[in-house]
């Protein structure tokens, strides 16, 4: 009869212990996040998963852009250190959902315009005013969208032509104070052409309702952004396009956040 009660008083410590190993696992469950791995070209680290659309990095620097609400947050060790107002897509224009990785920032940015905008606003205003309106806007024609482009004289393009679509352009706008990026563009490796820049048009900020671009997202204040990511101030760019290699790469996610999350985030602070 001892030796009965010597077993079960075993089996109740065993049971016990489990119990308590089952418990203390649902406890750290309970607070804290799940972990799991970021894709992408950065080491794979852990991330906090608690903001859906969003896998914030428990450890370093992230930005988060919620185009739903228009705005960007630069977060570090899972918690928000900053957030400002951006301009999003048009409806017709939307700003895709992404994951990415900053490298770099370029100071002093050539803007690349699209083929349809050479057709569609330069051709025909070039029509209307002549090359004037090339040299008031900055424009240049050139060979390709690289540093060693050809300048080509706008006086040998048929701009009837590629009004009508027949033929096309590669326009870019120059840098300085009209420059459509400002002073500042931050490329994305895989954006499929969309990228984060600044823009000369600060007053459109003040909307309320900032779905007003054609893909990029433009910043309210891309010095400050400029200033967080490489730890310090830039330095004074001396040339167009100058490439300043940051600490080290920054993973970015471009999502549209429903109010729950977003509501999550703004207690990330």
């Amino acid at each position: 009869m001892a030796a009965f009660r010597s077993d079960n008083r075993r089996y109740l410590i065993a049971g016990a212990a489990v119990l308590a190993i089952g418990a203390g696992a649902l406890g750290l469950a309970s607070f804290y996040p799940a972990f799991g791995p970021i894709a992408g070209t950065i080491a794979p680290q852990l991330y906090v998963d608690s903001v859906a659309g969003a896998q914030i990095p428990r450890h370093g620097p992230f930005l988060l852009v919620d185009a739903n609400s228009a705005r960007l947050y630069m977060i570090a060790d899972g918690r928000v250190q900053d957030s400002m107002r951006v301009i999003v897509g048009k409806p017709e224009t939307p700003t895709p959902e992404l994951k990415s990785v900053i490298n770099y920032e370029t100071l002093n940015p050539y803007w690349h315009l699209t083929a349809d905008l050479a057709k569609t606003i330069v051709a025909p205003r070039v029509l209307k005013d002549g090359n004037a309106y090339l040299t008031q806007q900055g424009y240049e024609v050139v060979s390709a969208f690289t540093p060693d482009a050809r300048i080509i004289p706008a006086e040998t393009i048929d701009w009837k032509a590629v009004a009508a679509g027949e033929a096309q352009v590669l326009v870019r706008q120059r840098p300085g104070p009209a420059n459509s990026l400002g002073r500042f563009k931050f490329d994305l490796p895989n954006g499929d052409g969309i990228y984060l820049h600044d823009t000369p048009r600060k007053e459109l900020f003040a909307q309320d309702k900032r779905d007003l671009s054609h893909g990029c997202v433009r910043l309210e204040d891309a010095p400050r952004l400029a200033r967080w990511l490489l730890g310090k101030e830039p330095p004074a760019a001396a040339a167009p396009e100058e490439n300043i290699l940051l600490p080290r790469p920054v993973p970015i996610t471009i999502s549209y956040l429903d109010p729950g999350s977003q509501t999550q985030i703004a207690m990330l602070r």
